[in-house]
């Protein structure tokens, strides 16, 4: 399903990739959505553990920004050049500006390795994929906003999608 075809009013849970899709300018209807949030027509989720995945991903667009070869093994490579890594701040306030969207970012529970092993056993998901499931549950959520088809065979789990990726 398309995102703009959420209800206003709904509560949903925010996969990492979107908000990279949105700080990276890769998807209108990313952003669009995001907007949705800020104004409050929609109740957005994310984890802590999400918040890193951006992060991460973010460090790493932005010192190919910056002119670095990482094409292979980007954290690797980048991890080796400290000096790099110095003169990265834009990924930390894209991270920092989430939760001023109004996004509310859920804390993993004490049990998470044990409450996420299910969704891994059973759907075959990787381990940070497996802890948005188990966030979801925790919080009642039903919609999940993501572009990863991973989530599609997941019972109570509607997924709703950017279309301009």
């Amino acid at each position: 399903m398309a995102l703009n075809e959420i209800a206003s009013g709904s509560a949903t849970f925010i996969d990492a990739n979107i908000f990279i899709y949105h700080f990276a300018g890769q998807s209108e209807q990313c952003s669009s959505f995001l907007a949705r949030v800020e104004r409050a027509d929609l109740h957005g989720f994310t984890s802590q553990v999400g918040l890193l995945e951006v992060a991460h991903r973010l460090m790493m667009l932005e010192a190919i920004e910056q002119g670095g070869s990482l094409k292979s093994s980007p954290a690797a490579r980048l991890a080796g050049q400290p000096q790099v890594v110095k003169r990265l701040s834009k990924y930390y306030f894209s991270v920092a500006s989430i939760a001023r969207m109004g996004v509310e970012i859920l804390s993993l529970p004490t049990d998470f390795v044990a409450a996420s092993q299910e969704f891994r056993q059973a759907y075959g998901l990787l381990v940070n994929d497996s802890l948005v499931p188990m966030h979801m549950r925790q919080a009642g959520l039903s919609v999940l906003v993501s572009a990863d088809e991973a989530f599609d065979n997941l019972p109570g789990i509607r997924r709703f999608a950017p279309a301009d990726l």
